[in-house]
């Protein structure tokens, strides 16, 4: 058989035919010499001349792609859920609210004043500070004295057409929102109690938000005098939030989750810079916050704006709901 072809011819018939039968009648040499060269060849040039897969049977087909999916949905994911978002602004305006805790059927003051205020300073971005869902269903307190609570599908709803209403507000604007406790209520949710969902469309908030950027925190114009970070959670608690964040984290820095709205500036050789708690998109005493007991809340409604000029940024400004109107600059909006 080596008489008939070469190394060369036996490893070209065997890569264009596959098979000891078809190499066997194309050399003119027997099933059984075509075996024994091909061992010899691999031994002598250290390669494997391998038998073609035979073809997939429409089942595992399926399988494949239901797999490449899952891997492309991870992939998605692992790029669009940031522990860090870095944004760049050097002059404009970024609008930032906080605990929206939105709910079916309902549109506070708030929220309307912020379409209002973004449709008028049109905003260089967007920036939902946690909380946007509240998911009183799946919240690690029990109901209380048949409290009436929505369907989990309504609240997405209702958050859905809330953040459309505003990406449409603030068109153009870059928008994007950081990862409150109540948020991941829905994601720690299916973890917890149908792990095997995980990877399935709608396992997320990403799904049903994908104009939105998400991640932990927002470092707006990092390593420059201007910076400010923006994180639902504050860096120090209590009363003193605002000023323990900015003085902890050496950075202006814009938390919520406490719903307080209130601006606390600190001085230092450095500089001025401001500790920011942007307060709650909701009403105080809405039927979200019923676990209060009706007790008194030392908290606001209304949002915060940031400007910066070249780089910088100026004083905060607050837009907060006072007697049923939302205020900014002295005048209701």
């Amino acid at each position: 058989m080596s008489k008939i072809a070469t190394d060369d011819e036996f490893i070209a018939a065997w890569q264009r035919l596959g098979s000891a039968r078809k190499v066997s009648g194309a050399l003119g040499v027997s099933i059984r010499q075509v075996y024994s060269r091909r061992r010899a060849i691999e031994t002598r040039h250290g390669i494997q001349l391998k038998t073609p897969e035979p073809p997939l049977t429409l089942q595992q087909t399926y399988k494949m792609k239901v797999a490449q999916r899952t891997d492309e949905l991870a992939a998605k994911r692992a790029n669009e859920y940031h522990q860090e978002i870095p944004y760049e602004i050097k002059d404009g305006v970024i609008l930032i609210a906080s605990d929206a805790h939105y709910w079916p059927g309902l549109v506070t003051v708030a929220h309307e004043a912020f379409c209002a205020v973004a449709k008028k300073l049109k905003p260089k971005a967007v920036i939902m500070n946690g909380d946007i869902l509240d998911g009183a269903r799946i919240s690690r307190h029990p109901r209380s004295v048949w409290q009436k609570q929505p369907l989990l599908k309504d609240e997405l709803h209702a958050v859905q057409d809330r953040l459309a209403e505003i990406a449409r507000a603030a068109k153009g604007a870059d928008l994007m929102r950081t990862i409150g406790n109540h948020d991941a209520r829905f994601e720690n949710y299916l973890c917890q109690n149908a792990p095997e969902l995980e990877e399935m469309d709608g396992s997320t908030l990403l799904d049903y938000l994908p104009e939105w950027k998400a991640g932990w925190a927002i470092h707006i114009n990092r390593n420059t005098d201007g910076w400010t970070t923006v994180r639902h959670r504050p860096v120090g608690g209590g009363v003193h939030s605002a000023y323990n964040s900015t003085l902890k984290s050496g950075v202006h820095y814009v938390h919520g989750h406490l719903h307080k709205l209130n601006i606390t500036p600190w001085s230092d050789y450095r500089g001025r810079r401001y500790g920011v708690d942007t307060g709650t998109l909701a009403e105080p005493y809405g039927a979200q916050f019923d676990y209060t007991e009706a007790g008194p809340a030392n908290w606001a409604s209304g949002f915060a704006v940031l400007t910066y000029k070249d780089g910088y940024l100026l004083q905060p400004e607050m837009v907060v709901v006072e007697r049923g109107k939302a205020w900014f600059r002295g005048e209701a909006v």
